[in-house]
């Protein structure tokens, strides 16, 4: 099993050029709703790998005591994949 920090680096670095892409994009163009989906879905990913990385509860693949898992990784990473798929769609228009 690869380790939190090999885990964690993927979604680091790729909200890291997301949000950044984002962030360049608002300085040159303003503000448009692509650059503010592709930031958040930035800024989730890179939550995503932050809390892989510090092992942050909620972000961790175990299950809780009570047979209940917590669906914190899997929220930011959809709300990260819905922002890009979102905003993709609005820039190809």
């Amino acid at each position: 099993m690869p380790s939190n920090k090999a885990t964690a680096a993927a979604p680091i670095a790729t909200g890291i050029l997301l949000a950044g892409t984002a962030v360049r994009e608002v300085a040159q163009h303003g503000l448009e709703i692509w650059t503010m989906l592709a930031l958040a879905g930035g800024l989730s990913a890179v939550a995503v790998g932050l809390g892989v990385l510090t092992g942050v509860s909620g972000f961790e693949s175990d299950d809780d005591l009570d047979g209940h898992r917590d669906w914190t990784t899997a929220a930011l990473a959809s709300l990260a994949l819905t922002c890009v798929a979102v905003g993709a769609g609005f820039a190809l228009l």
